[in-house]
């Protein structure tokens, strides 16, 4: 059994393109998946940004996944 990781993700709180741009006393909800890092299409190890493939449980196809993280690796 493969190790699984699990992932905050910001949820836009309106679908509605004038309001795509949070204001800044407003908190965003987040999404949590869980499940195992598939594939990593992009890491910048200079500030952490890193663009992921997901098999995330409960997910049938892989998840892209756009986020920070100091070091990261497929597999986990």
């Amino acid at each position: 059994m493969s190790p699984q990781a699990t992932l905050a993700l910001p949820r836009p709180t309106s679908t509605d393109p004038a309001q795509a741009s949070p204001q800044p006393t407003e908190v965003q909800s987040t999404e949590v998946l869980t499940g195992s890092i598939e594939r990593v299409i992009f890491h910048n190890a200079e500030n952490g940004f890193c663009m992921l493939r997901i098999k995330a449980c409960g997910h049938r196809d892989l998840v892209t996944v756009v986020g920070h993280a100091a070091e990261i690796s497929a597999g986990e």
